[in-house]
């Protein structure tokens, strides 16, 4: 009922505002780097993406990624309770070790068990994410089984500091710089945040570090280096349900990349070094079983190189490869696990891109050869047909893989080195229309995941039997004017494990969100609703299957720009006090207050 009424809300509330609007504002095309090998226009792509905006981030006051992609179809974001927390992403039901995560071009993904911890990936100097919905292993192998997410840092002139403050002793200070010197650009970004939860030894502290310089050597040529650091401590206030009032995670995320590009004529080279590390110590000093401490060291370095050759603006031909080389240690009270164990892939890939009259076809293909699990091919084919200037329709197919982590390969007594990647096919089929300030779709999509990595009870290891169905409904309806900015979807997904028949964990059936931003100079007023349905989960204590009940949560953001460098803002977290976990045991914070000061320079 809640659904409907939301809908029903959205729907009617827009007929009034259509009929009072001033004139639309014709919206400029993004330009999409994640979903090919070649930036492409947004509606040219064969994809499913979505771009949030420098414009958005700071209306809605985000200070976290993972608050960003809540809102965003396909997608869906689970916290075990406050801020600093453990943050899963899952992208169309797939697993939240599923999704590639980019930097700037780096992976993110931790070689340890394959995923990636959202809670302390901040947004100061974020100038827009771009997500890619769909299986991408042609592009980038291993971990893009359900998608991609890319961050991407902004090139600033000028600056910005902002100082905030609010419930729960929460204090944050942060700013964002760059500049050109010449041939040379730079910018920094970072940020202090101490804070308290809402429960005893729910703490977080975080402390951040980003700078990016880039020189132009010649006529376009560029080489450059990209940087950050981040340190955060957080109390971890539960544990199996019982209070636990010592227990707390140390973590330390470093990533360095030096990129180069060149542009010769028809051709493009693109090529990247890579190195992240992540450093974690948990302690607990007063764990019932003994595990009072335990340290994890993780790092994957990586090469990366790309060449495309244009014979047209919209018709090119891209090839290269890649090596990566992954490495894990890990120890405890109760001795090493992991002693600098690895794994190592080469890769080559290739793309082309050919659009002739209302066509456009889209194909990708990449070998991978692993020094563990052997080989892997990943093709993938998308097409567009563009009906007219206004109404698109477009369709693919990929094969994608998520290789076994090191955990999982070489862990004691549970790791199996015989272990093989997991595997997704995957089709969509997509309409697109836009007119004037509206843009609406719809896309249908299904994945057949096989070979999942499973625990197998009777061997205690771990297994590849695990097969499983993902299929659903994505809708989005976009609308843009000088004074108002309205985005809507709604996600209705089908999950089921076919080994057991039960629908996956923590994955809701429908989902819908609304992201609406006022511009009444000088103000900015934003309202952002998410509604959750309910979903299966894991009962903390009992570790019985249960549900996870639905919850609807508001959030209000307001700005005023006073003069053209001061603009006091404040928010609304939560403004209903609703009550829920996103996590079932974890419960979510209430009704937060925060108030703060931007000053540019």
């Amino acid at each position: 009922m809640r659904y409907a009424l939301l809908l029903a809300g959205i729907v009617g509330g827009s007929i009034p505002v259509v009929a009072q609007s001033p004139t639309p504002v014709v919206v400029g095309e993004n330009i999409v780097v994640t979903a090919s090998l070649e930036g492409e226009e947004e509606r040219r792509l064969p994809a499913s993406v979505t771009v949030i905006d420098s414009e958005e981030i700071e209306a809605r006051q985000s200070t976290e990624v993972s608050d960003l992609l809540g809102v965003v179809p396909g997608l869906n974001v689970v916290r075990s309770g406050s801020p600093g927390q453990v943050t899963s992403l899952f992208t169309r039901g797939t697993d939240s070790d599923s999704t590639l995560v980019l930097w700037n071009g780096v992976e993110l993904n931790d070689p340890y068990f394959g995923g990636f911890n959202w809670a302390f990936l901040p947004t100061e100097g974020v100038d827009r994410l771009e997500v890619v919905r769909g299986p991408f292993s042609s592009l980038y192998g291993g971990d893009a089984l359900g998608g991609v997410v890319q961050i991407f840092s902004a090139d600033r002139d000028g600056g910005d500091v902002r100082l905030e403050g609010g419930s729960n002793g929460y204090l944050r200070g942060a700013v964002s710089a760059g500049s050109e010197l010449g041939p040379v650009r730079f910018d920094v970004s970072g940020h202090l945040r101490r804070g308290d939860g809402q429960l005893e030894n729910d703490f977080y502290d975080s402390e951040e570090l980003m700078a990016r310089f880039e020189w132009l050597v010649g006529p376009g040529m560029s080489l450059g280096v990209v940087a950050r650091a981040n340190d955060s401590k957080t109390g971890i206030p539960l544990s199996g349900g019982a209070p636990s009032p010592n227990r707390e995670i140390s973590w330390q995320e470093r990533q360095v990349a030096v990129p180069f590009r060149a542009e010769l004529g028809r051709w493009q080279v693109d090529a990247r070094l890579s190195a992240v590390t992540y450093d974690s110590a948990f302690r607990d000093p007063d764990d019932a079983f003994g595990f009072t401490a335990s340290d994890t060291q993780s790092e994957s370095r990586r090469a990366r190189a790309v060449a495309s050759y244009a014979f047209a603006p919209d018709r090119w031909v891209a090839f290269g490869s890649e090596y990566d080389r992954a490495e894990v240690t890990d120890s405890s009270v109760f001795g090493v696990s992991l002693a600098g164990e690895s794994q190592h892939t080469w890769a080559m890939f290739g793309e082309v891109f050919h659009a002739l009259g209302p066509v456009t076809l889209d194909l990708g293909v990449r070998y991978d050869d692993n020094n563990v699990f052997g080989s892997q091919t990943s093709p993938r084919l998308g097409a567009l047909y563009a009906i007219s200037e206004r109404l698109r329709v477009r369709g693919s197919y990929g094969r994608a893989f998520r290789a076994p982590s090191i955990g999982e390969l070489f862990y004691p007594i549970t790791g199996n080195p015989d272990l093989q990647p997991e595997i997704n096919d995957s089709v969509e089929l997509a309409v697109d229309y836009e007119a004037g300030a509206w843009r609406v779709g719809i896309t249908g999509f299904e994945n057949r995941l096989e070979n999942l990595i499973d625990f197998d009870f009777s061997t205690f290891r771990n297994v590849n039997v695990g097969r499983a169905e993902t299929r659903g409904l994505e809708l989005e309806a976009g609308y843009r004017t000088r004074l108002l900015a309205l985005r809507w979807n709604a996600t209705l997904l089908e999950t089921e494990d076919l080994e057991t028949g039960l629908p996956l964990l923590r994955r809701p059936e429908r989902t819908s969100n609304l992201v609406a931003t006022f511009y009444p100079e000088p103000f900015t007023v934003n309202a952002t609703i998410r509604y959750v349905g309910e979903r299966a989960d894991v009962d903390p204590i009992t570790f019985d299957r249960s549900v996870n009940p639905a919850y609807l949560r508001l959030d209000l953001a307001a700005e005023w720009q006073v003069t053209g460098r001061i603009a006091p803002y404040a928010r609304i977290e939560n403004v209903a006090d609703e009550e829920y976990a996103e996590a079932l045991g974890f419960p979510a914070p209430g009704r937060t207050l925060v108030g703060g000061l931007e000053v540019a320079f």
